[in-house]
């Protein structure tokens, strides 16, 4: 028999392959059906059987479901309308004017713990000069704010102003009535009245031909007064008052810059301004300049490294008292009091220390020679700002 062509062959072999793949799908198909391996690794068993638990679980405890509170929500109140607004000032303008007062400003404020609101504000009194003088008006009745009789002249300013707060100054529970006037000789005076329930006394009076400012040096939510004297260039000389639940009572005095948002040049004409600046420098973290100030003497006994070190856990520095016990010539001694904040492993530790530096007089200026510090108290700042 003739062979066959090599086309008929290739076709009969596809037709073979083909035949082949049908039966090798049903094998699979029944092998899979029978749970047989088609592979030599061993087949799991059919069906698997999934193994006993080791402990029985135990039934869930029944939940009550917490009942939801919905939120009470305030409803905010609708600022007033322009009209209202009106109506008050005119009525406050009406009482200013029955009472006999010409406003400088005036505005609404609790002034004595009632319910009900008062106005307070600020009038230029007629004279020569004038007299700038404080009331409140609460109702039909007008309280005036007075200074002490030594300063009725000038009342609480002889300028118009209206720098004016209210609020609770010296966290004693009350409420203050803080007023800022200015003198013709330069002065700056502040005032402090409160309600004693049957007036507005005046709770304290200061004067500070530098300035007054109010400042929370501790942290205690009370202001302190700040009364700034001796205006030296760039220098002051400034007396903090604190409150101590009676009256304001002296509690520091300290130099500082008169100028508190400019670059500062350290003064060494004087040995009291040289001591100043030393401590003023090292307050504003400029080493450099501190280090300057010692004689070469002094800076030749420790390398600026070293010394620079010493003032690593410093935070604040102050120094007041300031005095020359003696001088002569080139030489002079100089004694005065410095407060010290430090970090002491993350506290804040006060010392204040009676400082003497022995001073010196060169080309450049005065400069600290040598000194001692003895220390006089120490404590713990509960609150630093």
């Amino acid at each position: 028999m003739p062979e066959p062509s090599l086309q008929v062959r290739q076709r009969y072999a596809r037709r073979f392959a083909y035949a082949g793949h049908l039966l090798f799908l049903a094998a699979a198909a029944l092998a899979l059906a029978a749970c047989l391996p088609l592979s030599p690794f061993p087949a799991p068993t059919c069906p698997p059987t999934a193994p006993p638990p080791l402990c029985t679980p135990a039934p869930p405890l029944p939940c009550t479901p917490v009942p939801s509170i919905p939120p009470t929500v305030a409803p905010t109140p609708a600022p007033p309308e322009p009209a209202a607004i009106q109506a008050t000032v005119a009525a406050g303008a009406s009482d200013a004017t029955r009472a006999g007062i010409q406003p400088l400003c005036m505005r609404q404020e609790n002034t004595d713990g009632d319910p009900d609101l008062e106005w307070v504000g600020l009038y230029l009194a007629s004279g020569d000069p004038p007299r700038l003088q404080g009331f409140v008006l609460d109702g039909p009745n007008r309280y005036d704010l007075i200074p002490p009789e030594s300063e009725e002249d000038r009342g609480l300013g002889e300028f118009p102003t209206c720098k004016l707060e209210v609020r609770d100054l010296n966290a004693d529970g009350r409420t203050e009535i803080i007023a800022w006037g200015h003198t013709q000789a330069g002065a700056t005076l502040l005032h402090i009245f409160v309600w004693d329930g049957e007036r507005y006394a005046l709770l304290a009076g200061f004067e500070g031909k530098g300035g007054v400012r109010l400042e929370n040096r501790d942290g205690d939510l009370a202001d302190e007064v700040v009364v700034r004297w001796r205006p030296e260039g760039d220098l002051v000389w400034e007396v903090i008052y604190t409150w101590d639940g009676v009256r304001y009572a002296w509690t520091w005095d300290r130099y500082a810059w008169f100028y508190l948002d400019r670059p500062h040049a350290y003064p060494d004409d004087t040995p009291v301004h040289a001591l100043a600046s030393f401590y003023l420098a090292l307050n504003d973290r400029d080493l450099p300049t501190a280090y300057r100030m010692l004689s070469p003497a002094a800076r030749s006994a420790r390398t600026y490294e070293d010394w620079a070190l010493g003032f690593a856990t410093t935070l604040r520095v102050e120094v007041g008292a300031v005095r020359v016990t003696a001088q002569e010539g080139d030489r002079a001694t100089v004694a005065a009091q410095v407060r010290a904040l430090d970090n002491g492993d993350g506290r804040v530790i006060a010392t204040v220390y009676a400082v003497e530096w022995q001073m010196v007089h060169l080309e450049e200026g005065w400069r600290l020679d040598w000194g001692t510090a003895e220390p006089l108290e120490r404590w713990e700042v509960r609150y630093y700002p």
